[in-house]
């Protein structure tokens, strides 16, 4: 099957999603979301990605580390080694002539952020795959029923899913997760961008102190709007002259304190706890030797863990094992997200060291 976007694919695209976005219209179109069209959710998630720094980091991190683990090719279970070296050969060789195989990786990783994510092997003649399409995930509609999934190619919300093309089965690498980030973030995301929009009201009003001036002695009800008009420039930074005899003062006294700040970091923390597992802003303060940093980061650790095993099976099965099974008729091996660790020499001292003071010699 084709996965092409209509021609007429535009109004995604003319329009800015966010804009006068609101928790209620939020709720009304994850309502149609429920319903199996995901057009519209779909597109204003990869927008908060974009948008949203807190999110843009999450998401940027967790792509990088799972990228940073690299892959291998491992005989299955209970496989002599020595049998798997032809296929692990071939399986290496055909994996690496993919010129985006990183690119496909990463963009199976939106899934734990969008819900779902499905890429489509662009296969030759042979069964093998030179590209791997990474597909939008506005484009992909539902039956909440049977789970099958269609290709919604004009993005359109209003379409019924009986109307759209069926994808049939072995096309895509998917990757689907029943909680994702993105669904919670939506709305901490409207009520940041609604806090700091008042923040910065309430810094234009309360940030300035006001300017109250005393006319002099023997100015006339007539004079009032004159020295309004002063009063309103001193308070803009504009200049002005004022007759003599009368007196400009500033409020100095605390006005209240700021509410928005609090609210805001409050906003930026459930993000980060819901992407990284921890509520710290960056994953360098988990390194700092305390016992939270060290939480965090152990908790990181298995969150990444996750992810490599979730997207590394998909890819096994959605790509490797279909081409392994034409070309051999069976498999030996299987594809995994992950490096074999080696440990250093610092790390083998420092075991030495454990073990004498256990008392091993």
């Amino acid at each position: 099957m084709k996965f092409n976007q209509s021609k007429t694919y535009s109004f995604l695209e003319r329009i800015n999603p966010l804009w006068g976005l609101s928790i209620r219209e939020s709720q009304l179109i994850y309502d149609t979301a429920r319903n199996g069209n995901y057009a519209r959710i779909q597109y204003i998630y990869s927008q908060i990605e974009k948008t949203d720094s807190i999110l843009l980091m999450c998401v940027d991190r967790r792509s990088s580390a799972l990228l940073s683990l690299g892959w291998k090719i491992v005989p299955n279970k209970g496989v002599d080694v020595e049998q798997a070296k032809e296929q692990t050969r071939i399986a290496e060789m055909f994996l690496n002539g993919i010129d985006n195989f990183s690119e496909a990786i990463e963009h199976l990783g939106l899934s734990f952020f969008r819900g779902f994510s499905h890429c489509s092997p662009v296969l030759d003649g042979f069964g093998w795959c030179k590209h791997i399409d990474c597909l939008n995930s506005w484009n992909f509609a539902q039956d909440p029923l049977t789970k099958r999934w269609y290709w919604n190619a004009e993005a359109m919300d209003s379409l019924a899913i009986e109307q759209l093309p069926l994808i049939p089965e072995g096309e895509l690498i998917s990757v689907e997760r029943p909680r994702a980030i993105d669904y919670p973030a939506l709305p901490i995301y409207i009520r940041k961008t609604l806090a700091e929009r008042d923040w910065g009201r309430f810094l234009e009003r309360y940030g300035i102190p006001p300017c109250i001036i005393t006319m002099p002695q023997g100015a006339t009800r007539e004079q009032e709007d004159e020295y309004r008009d002063a009063a309103e420039a001193v308070a803009e930074a504009l200049n002005g002259t004022l007759p003599f005899g009368s007196q400009v003062s500033f409020a100095s006294e605390a006005r209240g304190q700021d509410p928005f700040s609090a609210f805001l970091e409050y906003q930026q923390k459930q993000v980060v706890l819901l992407a990284t597992g921890g509520t710290l802003t960056s994953l360098s303060e988990a390194g700092s030797g305390t016992l939270a940093g060290n939480a965090q980061m152990d908790v990181w650790k298995e969150i990444v863990a996750r992810d490599a095993s979730v997207i590394g099976d998909a890819i096994d099965k959605g790509l490797l094992q279909p081409f392994l099974k034409k070309h051999f008729g069976n498999s030996l091996i299987h594809f995994e997200i992950g490096k074999d660790e080696e440990q250093t020499a610092g790390e083998v001292l420092d075991l030495a060291g454990k073990l004498v003071a256990a008392g091993y010699r």
